[in-house]
């Protein structure tokens, strides 16, 4: 087969054109994990001499808290639990590097969004497997427990099942992902049922759009849940509404239906086969019904009252 100039002279074209998108690509890359420092605190902590502890102390303050003296801090230091719980977290990150490319590609997408916004500074610890409060944030600061997203870990066993399955490398970067474009929305100062779910419904929505995650991740549910979701959208709805639950200020709906649990509390024999944050769900679905009938911006959408949005959204939930 014979090739004229023309068709080498294309593929020449193509050739330097792949080779210089995949340096600006890496440089891209490479320019945002610049923006993020991390200190992983754990191991300063762990791998210094004892008598480090007082420098430690000094140059990170907000870690030590003074209820706590010197020599509670050594008993931590010697404690075999707490060394092989660090031994353990310090095993499943210590490939951290790509776990902070995965997070500036983050920040690169919200900023894509919303504009350039004050990256904290991320620092690494080790909190006892306290998985209510495995991330911390201040405006300068993200506090991120790593013994608090081991996996399959022999010191999770007591844990619920319903939490201790988000306890993995895979939402260490979307739980950090998910504060930082928390951010950006407001929660609402209506405290109706239906201006709740829709908030969490904008959370859902943009997770969606800006990361990689499934829909399962980004709600912290398994497969059977989200089946179960998807089959009753419509009989939660008509639920919520034959029960008058959508203009209800109740505080205990949060409870039923927002915040994370084994399962969503209907006050029905079907609710342990129920998938939990049936709320959030059906915010979900409100906030997308209305994203398919305008072409609106994250960073609008985020600032949108919540029952503005409910009564333009149209919604009708599936059958």
């Amino acid at each position: 087969m014979i090739f004229s100039k023309d068709y080498f002279s294309l593929i020449l074209i193509v050739f330097f054109l792949v080779i210089f998108s995949c340096k600006n690509t890496k440089y891209e890359d490479s320019n945002y994990t610049s923006k993020i420092e991390v200190i992983r605190f754990e191991k300063l902590f762990f791998e210094s001499n004892i008598d480090s502890i007082l420098s430690l102390k000094s140059k990170f303050p907000y870690l030590f808290p003074n209820q706590f003296s010197i020599d509670e801090w050594k008993e931590i230091y010697n404690d075999s639990l707490r060394r092989n719980i660090f031994n353990m977290s310090n095993h499943a990150f210590k490939e951290f590097d790509s776990y902070k490319i995965e997070i500036a590609k983050t920040i690169k997408k919200i900023e894509n969004e919303f504009g350039s916004f004050n990256i904290p500074k991320i620092i690494t610890v080790n909190n006892g497997i306290d998985y209510n409060y495995n991330i911390i944030k201040t405006d300068s600061l993200l506090i991120v427990s790593t013994d608090c997203y081991m996996g399959d870990n022999i010191y999770y066993k007591s844990i619920p099942n319903y939490i201790s399955m988000k306890m993995n490398k895979d939402y260490f970067v979307k739980d950090i992902s998910q504060i930082f474009l928390e951010d950006f929305i407001k929660y609402p100062n209506d405290r109706r049922f239906i201006s709740k779910i829709i908030y969490y419904g904008k959370i859902i929505s943009m997770m969606e759009k800006i990361t990689d995650f499934d829909i399962e991740e980004i709600i912290g549910i398994n497969k059977e849940n989200a089946n179960w979701l998807y089959e009753n959208e419509y009989e939660i709805w008509e639920y919520f509404v034959k029960n008058n639950l959508i203009f209800s200020t109740d505080i205990s709906l949060e409870k039923r239906f927002i915040n994370d649990a084994p399962y969503s509390k209907f006050g029905l024999s079907i609710d342990s086969e129920s998938s939990p944050m049936a709320g959030q769900w059906i915010g979900y679905n409100i906030v997308k019904s209305y994203q398919n009938k305008y072409n609106v911006k994250l960073k609008d959408l985020a600032i949108m009252n919540e029952y503005d949005l409910y009564l333009k959204s149209n919604y009708t939930p599936r059958k």
